[in-house]
C-alpha cells in the first residue's frame, strides 16, 4: 500500500502519546479530511434504479462514445539528490507560492478553494513537498533534511518563472514558509498560518519523534539491503509499516531537528495568523506579545478559528490573506 508520509508539526506542548496516535492513524490517509462541520454539503443524487437511460429512436443511428480527453501530466522537476518533486502552475499576476499542510497535498489548496480565488489576481504555484502526493518518499533520513526542503521550493519557483514570489503556508508549510522567509532574498512577502516561532518542536514530542526514527530506520536500511523480513514484526508494527510509517517517521525524525526561529530573524514582510480559539497557538504567541515592533512580523488572531479551521475556513482566511498578498506584493 502506497499512502503518502506525514509531515505534522506537532506542537511542543502535545501529549507523545498523542502525536504517536494521530502519526498511525494520518499514515493510511493521503489527504487530511475536513471537519464534518466545515465540509461541503454533497450533491443530491437519484437513487441508481430511477436513473434509466432513454431508449433510442427507432431507426436512428447510435453514435459512439466520445473519447475522454487524456489527463494533462502534472508538471515536475528533479532535485539535487534525485526526488521528483510535482507543482501547478495557474492564474497570471504576481506570483505566490503555496505550501501544504502535514497529511495534504498540493491539491488541498484547490479542494477549499484557495487556488481558484488567488488565481484571479495571482500566478498561483502550489507544490508536493517531498513524501507527499505525486512527489518523491526518501528512504533516508537526509531525504528530509530542511536545506533540502528549501532547495525544492526555490527549485519549483525556478520552473515556475518565478525570480521573486510570495508564500503562503499553513501548519507544515507554515514551518517551512518561516526559514524560507529568513534564509531566502527571493521571498517578497509571507503568510505563516498556524505554524511555531521559536522550536519547531521541543520536549516530549521532540523526543517521541526522535525515538520513531531509531526505531524504524534500521528497517528500512534492511529493506534496501535485502535482508527485511516483515513477518518479523509484531502484528501492529507490520500495519504501521505497510501503512508507511516509517517513512513518516524520517520526516519527523528530520523536523525534530530543525533550528528554531524568531520574529527578530525574519526578512521578509510576513503576516503571523493564529486562531482565537487554537490554544496551543496561542500559548506560543504568549511570550511574543508586545515584542513583535521593529520585526517584519505582524501577529494576527482570527476571530473564534481552531488550528484546522484556519485551513478549512476558506472565507474567513482569504478575508485576511489577499489584502495583505495586494499590499506586500511588490514587484517580480
Amino acid at each position: 500500500m502506497n499512502t503518502t508520509p506525514v509531515l505534522t508539526p506537532a506542537r511542543g506542548r502535545a501529549a507523545a502519546g498523542l502525536l504517536l496516535v494521530s502519526l498511525a492513524s494520518a499514515c493510511a490517509q493521503a489527504t487530511q479530511t475536513p471537519p464534518a462541520t466545515t465540509a461541503a454539503a454533497p450533491a443530491a443524487t437519484a437513487p441508481a434504479t430511477t436513473q434509466k437511460p432513454a431508449a433510442p429512436a427507432a431507426g436512428a443511428a447510435t453514435a459512439p462514445a466520445a473519447a475522454a480527453a487524456p489527463a494533462a501530466k502534472t508538471p515536475t522537476i528533479k532535485a539535487a539528490d534525485g526526488t521528483v518533486i510535482a507543482y501547478e502552475k495557474t492564474g497570471s499576476g504576481p506570483p505566490v507560492l503555496l505550501l501544504h499542510g502535514g497529511g495534504q497535498t498540493r491539491k488541498s489548496w484547490a479542494e477549499r478553494g484557495y487556488t481558484e480565488r488567488l488565481a484571479k489576481r495571482f500566478t498561483v504555484i502550489s507544490m508536493d513537498m517531498r513524501g507527499s502526493g505525486e512527489s518523491g518518499r526518501p528512504e533516508t533520513a537526509e531525504g528530509y533534511a530542511l536545506d533540502r526542503v528549501i532547495a525544492d521550493v526555490l527549485a519549483v519557483a525556478d520552473a515556475a518563472g518565478a525570480p521573486r514570489f510570495q508564500l503562503v503556508g499553513f501548519g507544515h508549510g507554515g514551518t517551512i514558509a518561516r526559514y524560507l522567509a529568513v534564509q531566502s532574498d527571493r521571498v517578497i512577502s509571507a503568510v505563516i498560518i498556524s505554524a511555531d516561532m521559536g522550536p519547531t518542536v521541543s520536549g516530549a514530542v521532540k523526543e517521541a519523534m526522535l525515538s520513531m526514527r531509531a526505531k524504524w530506520q534500521p528497517l528500512l536500511e534492511q529493506q534496501k539491503a535485502g535482508t527485511f523480513d516483515v513477518k518479523k514484526l509484531s502484528p501492529g508494527d507490520r500495519d504501521a509499516w505497510n501503512n508507511g510509517i516509517a517513512r513518516s517517521a524520517l520526516a519527523l525524525g528530520a523536523l525534530a531537528e530543525y533550528p528554531p526561529v524568531e520574529p527578530t530573524e525574519i526578512k521578509a514582510t510576513t503576516l503571523w495568523l493564529i486562531g482565537s480559539a487554537d490554544t496551543g497557538a496561542l500559548e506560543n504567541a504568549k511570550p511574543y506579545e508586545g515584542k513583535l515592533a521593529g520585526t517584519k512580523v505582524t501577529m494576527k488572531q482570527v476571530s473564534g478559528l481552531s488550528y484546522s479551521d484556519t485551513f478549512y475556513r476558506t472565507d474567513a482566511m482569504m478575508t485576511e490573506i489577499e489584502p495583505f498578498l495586494i499590499a506586500s506584493g511588490g514587484s517580480n
